[in-house]
């Protein structure tokens, strides 16, 4: 639209004049059409529903949305222009959205607050065009500051009663934005696109998006993250745990809604189900986990071009060389800002090809756990300490990790840990023990699970009281310990609770690790100091393979590894029992010999 300083006070009026009428007539004339673009689940890659999207048919400038809701905000148009645009939407949409989506409305505050939109007039026209308010969504734009919340809220609070969702529109944006999000409580939070700009590489971005996605939890609200047009974007804000995406990437805008490409929604669903298991599971994460997208250059390119590449992209810390697909090094923001300073510096490295500015990088494999990446990173040179790590599927550059990334990854899965560590013994409680059983059990190496428990435990505490009941309970632990060392391939120990163990031990340790663990029996395990008034206190240990049981669920197996222990105790308890297969265990014969 024309600067009014340039035309002066009578032509500017003019031209307000013609503008106002240029609205007017495509407003009754009905000159736009509606299109529609698809919001996805950042968890399913399935459609949450679709936002109605106006394209004014005017002439330019007033072919542009926001160009003309400003000349209609101008003329005094903009609540016509705002409930025309909504209704069109809804007679265009309402009959062909699919049973289970969401209609997404754009609505300004001043048309709720005039009145000019009301909820017994929108439900009205929405059940017209076959649609209950339960499946629209009000997106209260934040392009006006909203004065008056207790009077919103009240407005609101009038729609809810009808039943329809409200959002909050381009979050962030506005000078209001905050405040709506606490006032409005709203059913969704949509960010407004400048926060999906460059996200992937700026710290800061991603906070603001973690900050804003714990509020939503709080305040049950879900989070939309709009703009989304990059794979990187839209894996930063999978893995920061925004609900539901929207953006070219995942669907451009048309007449008909476009869902999400089949290889998109598979990307989904995979960085989806990996934060999940690293949120919920601890473990040991893998680097491809914690990988950062940083662009990478050819190795030729000139020392000006990676200069205005920093320049241009303030948040970009770090850029990869490659060399014939390979990675020759990093130049870092800081390095190149050294190198390029000075009354010489542009003359003397502008030309020179990336290759021979870059610094050789530490490099590690995708596949790597955050453990062994992180010793690696720390053992590098001072000089180097603090550059980011590149990250290799194979021999292809896949992008970088940080060493702040990876120590703090690193500190998270330990604290998860210990959270599920037994507080008397030290050893991996149930949560450990399921996952070590699942992933012993998907490979093809002969592993026993085997079950131990102290006889008649309950008399004995009942009797010595728990705090001798305790030091039997880690006696018992040390001498499946020493059992575990005994073994050439690594086993695992866990503490079910109370008195019970499992130790998960390798086919050809069987022998050794039952041996050791009827030495360290045969000593007073449970009363080194023989304060007790009783001759021994016995033990029972009963095993089933879990080679052949990878289609078994867990509880089946947790079952049947019971039943060989309660077995053993109604024979007299005392024994080590180990079906040899599952055929053994069901036949019912077993290999027993005494414990001690």
């Amino acid at each position: 639209m024309q600067d009014t300083a340039t035309v002066g006070p009578l032509g500017a009026l003019a031209q307000q004049a013609r503008i106002g009428r240029e609205v007017a007539a495509n407003l009754a004339a009905g000159r736009f059409r509606t299109d529609c673009q698809v919001i996805v689940s950042l968890s399913s890659g399935k459609a949450l529903g679709i936002e109605a999207l106006t394209r004014p048919g005017g002439r330019p400038p007033l072919d542009r949305p926001d160009h003309f809701l400003a000349a209609a905000a101008e003329a005094g148009l903009l609540i016509e222009t705002d409930r025309a645009w909504r209704e069109a939407s809804l007679r265009r949409l309402g009959s062909e959205l699919p049973a289970e989506q969401l209609l997404f409305l754009n609505v300004t505050p001043a048309s709720l607050l005039m009145g000019h939109t009301t909820g017994p007039g929108l439900e009205a026209v929405a059940r017209m065009h076959g649609l209950a308010p339960e499946r629209i969504v009000l997106e209260v734009t934040e392009g006006e500051r909203v004065e008056d919340f207790d009077r919103m809220r009240r407005v609101l609070g009038g729609f809810r009663s009808r039943g329809f969702l409200i959002a909050i529109d381009d979050a962030g944006a506005g000078p209001s934005s905050l405040q709506s999000m606490v006032e409005l409580h709203p059913d969704f939070i949509k960010l407004d696109r400048w926060l999906a700009r460059d996200i992937e590489f700026d710290r800061s971005r991603q906070s603001m998006v973690e900050a804003l996605v714990r509020f939503a939890e709080q305040v049950r609200a879900r989070v939309i993250a709009e703009g989304i047009e990059t794979v990187e974007q839209l894996d930063t804000f999978v893995g920061l745990g925004v609900a539901f995406g929207q953006g070219y990437l995942l669907g451009m805008p048309g007449a008909r809604p476009v869902g999400v490409a089949p290889v998109i929604g598979v990307r989904i669903r995979k960085r989806a189900a990996a934060r999940k298991q690293a949120t919920t599971e601890p473990g040991q994460s893998r680097v491809a986990d914690l990988v950062e997208a940083a662009p990478a250059i050819a190795a030729e390119t000139p020392g000006v071009q990676v200069h205005g590449l920093f320049q241009a992209n303030p948040h970009l810390r770090v850029i990869a060389v490659l060399d014939g697909g390979l990675v020759a090094g990093i130049i870092t923001r800081g390095r190149c800002f050294e190198w390029m300073s000075g009354q010489f510096g542009l003359s003397l490295n502008g030309r020179k090809p990336a290759v021979q500015l870059c610094t050789p990088a530490t490099t590690v494999q995708g596949t790597a756990v955050v453990r062994d990446a992180a010793r690696v990173a720390l053992e590098r040179p001072l000089a180097t300490a603090h550059d980011p790590v590149v990250v290799l599927d194979e021999r292809t550059y896949s992008g970088v990790v940080s060493t702040t990334g990876l120590l703090e990854q690193m500190l998270a899965e330990e604290v998860a840990e210990a959270r599920l560590l037994s507080p008397l013994t030290g050893l991996p409680g149930n949560r450990l023990i399921r996952r070590r059983v699942e992933t012993v059990r998907a490979s093809e190496e002969p592993y026993f699970l085997i079950y131990a428990d102290i006889d008649n435990f309950k008399s004995f505490n009942d009797r010595f009281g728990f705090a001798h009941g305790d030091i039997a309970i880690n006696g018992l632990a040390s001498v499946l310990g020493e059992g575990g060392d005994a073994c050439a391939v690594e086993c695992f120990l866990g503490h079910i609770g109370g008195d019970d163990f499992v130790a998960i031990v390798h086919q050809n340790d069987l022998v050794a690790f039952q041996l050791a663990v009827a030495r360290g029996l045969e000593r007073r395990w449970f009363d080194s100091g023989g304060r007790l008034a009783i001759d021994r206190v016995t033990v029972s240990v009963g095993g089933v393979p879990l080679a052949g049981a990878e289609e078994l669920p867990y509880e089946e197996i947790a079952a049947m590894v019971a039943r060989v222990k309660h077995g053993l105790k109604v024979s007299g308890g005392d024994r080590f029992a180990v079906f040899e297969s599952w055929a053994a265990f069901e036949d019912a014969p077993r290999i027993q010999s005494r414990v001690a």
